[in-house]
């Protein structure tokens, strides 16, 4: 710690390591956002974000004595991370109990542009749309979320791997693995009439 400038932040928490509630209130004070925000990307619910953001600063708290200077992660990278996991981990748990909302495509699209397009046109839209939602849906959670990263929000690779925590080679073989699913299973909706 030596080498390292003392931030605001990084006194911060150090009180918290020390137990002292004022630090603990102005770390979250100063991340909640973040936090709630990142676990909403993830969830896509108002109610599941909140308790992804109760869940992430419980363990934080729980464990800040952990939070270790010396090896170069922000805090609000292993914060981050914190919230990344109990997010995944609530997917995988929606998912034993059989249901996983997929990440809706069909919300992105809303309304397709009606110019241009007949009825027939549109209904067909929406079911395609529909049938990627459930494919998406047949991904592990891990893959799901990478793959919606990559893909729907435009991340690059670097934000990827910052905010999940893995080296890129794992980055690209979650996206392999999923394009793979997804090309196999929606390549009947292409051969369709």
């Amino acid at each position: 710690m030596e080498n390292r400038p003392m931030t605001d932040e990084n006194v911060t928490i150090l009180l918290a390591k020390e137990g002292h509630p004022e630090a603990f209130r102005a770390i979250y004070d100063l991340h909640f956002e973040t936090v709630y925000r990142t676990a909403f990307r993830y969830t896509r619910s108002p109610q599941d974000a909140e308790d992804i953001l109760q869940e992430t600063f419980v363990k934080a708290f729980k464990n800040i004595a952990r939070f270790d200077f010396e090896r170069g992660v922000p805090f609000a990278v292993w914060l981050g991370r914190i919230c990344v996991n109990s997010a995944l981990s609530q997917l995988r748990a929606r998912r034993t109990r059989h249901d996983l909302e997929a990440y809706s495509l069909t919300a992105s699209i809303q309304d397709p542009p009606s110019a241009g397009l007949s009825p027939e046109e549109e209904t067909l839209l929406r079911q395609m749309a529909g049938r990627v939602d459930e494919t998406l849906g047949l991904l592990p959670p891990r893959q799901q979320l990478i793959f919606r990263l990559k893909y729907i929000e435009g991340r690059d690779m670097k934000d990827i791997t910052s905010e999940l925590g893995c080296s890129p080679n794992t980055v690209k073989s979650h996206l392999r693995r999923a394009l793979v699913v997804l090309r196999r299973r929606l390549k009947p909706l292409w051969s369709e009439p």
